[in-house]
């Protein structure tokens, strides 16, 4: 069977082409565009986040602001009508929050100073550094978290209770003092590691609080 193309046919043709390929260009692009946008703000479009102030969805350094060597932590506490016992939850989680991050720090500046260490000076015994690092780590940071302080709370429309809890680097060398384990070598490396942990651990914490 033979079938004929005519000049009209072809010209039709030829411009569904073109305009499907331009179609084809325009959702390419679209897609590119929506792929490379911005992510959605997920707390700005929760309705349990209405109103919360900054520490609460931006991390709990915008409560501080420019003030250095704080340590905070936030936690969140739902699902009970006691005031008493939801807040002293929620407390309870923003000081695990700041213990975790606090204890692996002082095992690292007690790591840091063995290291430091030379012309054959002991730290302890070779053989029981690493446990004497693990223990004094968990006493002093034990020692340090009676030094933090609730400095805000905020509750949400549904109920949640977030508080936010700080340790600053005067109550942590305070404690310092406490340790009678650490001799005056050791307790003086910590010191001197101590804001600059605290400068780092601080970033580390900024976290928002997760929905």
């Amino acid at each position: 069977m033979l079938v004929s193309i005519t000049t009209t046919d072809f010209q039709q043709g030829y411009q569904m082409n073109r305009l499907i390929s331009l179609l084809l260009l325009s959702m390419s692009i679209s897609t590119f565009y929506a792929c490379g946008s911005e992510p959605t703000d997920n707390f700005a479009t929760n309705p349990e986040f209405a109103g919360a102030p900054k520490w609460v969805t931006g991390g709990c350094a915008k409560y501080f602001e420019d003030k250095e060597a704080v340590l905070c932590g936030v936690g969140g506490v739902n699902g009970t009508k006691n005031v008493n016992l939801q807040r002293s939850a929620a407390e309870g989680r923003a000081r695990t929050a700041i213990a975790r991050a606090l204890n692996v720090k002082v095992k690292s500046m007690l790591k840091d100073y063995q290291a430091t260490v030379t012309g054959g000076k002991a730290f302890k015994e070779a053989a029981d550094d690493e446990q004497y690092i693990v223990d004094v780590a968990k006493q002093l940071t034990n020692i340090s978290l009676s030094g933090t302080k609730t400095e805000d709370t905020w509750m949400s429309a549904t109920g949640n209770l977030y508080v936010l809890t700080s340790l600053d680097i005067k109550a942590f060398k305070d404690s310092l003092s406490q340790m009678k384990e650490l001799n005056a070598e050791v307790r003086k490396a910590v010191e001197e590691r101590a804001t600059a942990a605290f400068k780092e651990l601080d970033k580390a914490l900024q976290e928002p609080v997760t929905e």
